[in-house]
């Protein structure tokens, strides 16, 4: 799907859960590379109150390589999320005897699973938000002056939080949905639960591209 493979469109579970885990995978990088591009724009501030220049540069290009591919990619993932799900619910259904699969079971657990590193890395952004926010607390006592950056930075941490528990919710509906379409012997779309998610990525851009605006509006 990612590759825009044309790959045969069927209402099959095991379908759903393996494009629900590959974008998963996606998104959990999106948020990791994110992660470290603040990481990186942290070393550049540090750089600055230690009064080093020499390795300022390479950590600020770091900073903008990690951090601008990464929301653009929040902003890919919907459109080609959606393409994708469209593809496969417009094939038909499979019988209920295969439904009835075991691998179904596993399928939806090793969904489960994914969803729940999601949040996981989501809950790290969170706690580098977080520590951002102390370090910036640190060095504005050290220096006897306020940061303008600082209150600016406050609650962001918040959104990710937010997201992580968001995420959680979904892959508990989706595992919990999965086996209910297995007792009942019919695979369905449950559209309702990718468009909170697809809603969710499109907050959590947007919640990425206010902070990178904050961070690009401070001097050091």
């Amino acid at each position: 799907m990612l590759l825009r493979k044309k790959l045969l469109a069927v209402r099959e579970p095991r379908l759903y859960l393996s494009m629900e885990r590959s974008y998963l995978a996606l998104l959990k990088f999106i948020i990791v590379a994110f992660g470290a591009g603040l990481l990186a724009r942290k070393a550049a501030m540090a750089l600055v109150f230690f009064h080093d220049q020499r390795l300022r540069p390479f950590f600020l290009d770091l900073y903008h390589l990690l951090t601008i591919p990464s929301v653009a990619g929040i902003f890919l993932i919907i459109p080609i999320f959606w393409r994708d799900l469209r593809s496969l619910s417009l094939g038909p259904s499979v019988s209920a005897k295969e439904m009835l699969d075991p691998r179904v079971h596993f399928s939806a657990e090793r969904t489960f699973l994914s969803w729940t590193r999601t949040a996981l890395s989501s809950l790290a952004l969170a706690f580098v938000l977080a520590k951002f926010d102390f370090f910036l607390r640190k060095f504005s006592l050290l220096l006897h002056q306020p940061i303008p950056l600082l209150h600016r930075l406050t609650g962001t941490n918040t959104l990710f939080i937010g997201f992580a528990v968001v995420l959680l919710s979904l892959g508990s509906w989706g595992l919990f949905a999965t086996l209910y379409d297995i007792r009942q012997g019919e695979c369905a779309t449950h559209v309702w639960r990718y468009r909170v998610f697809l809603l969710l990525l499109f907050l959590v851009g947007v919640g990425m591209l206010r902070l990178l605006w904050l961070l690009g509006g401070a001097r050091q």
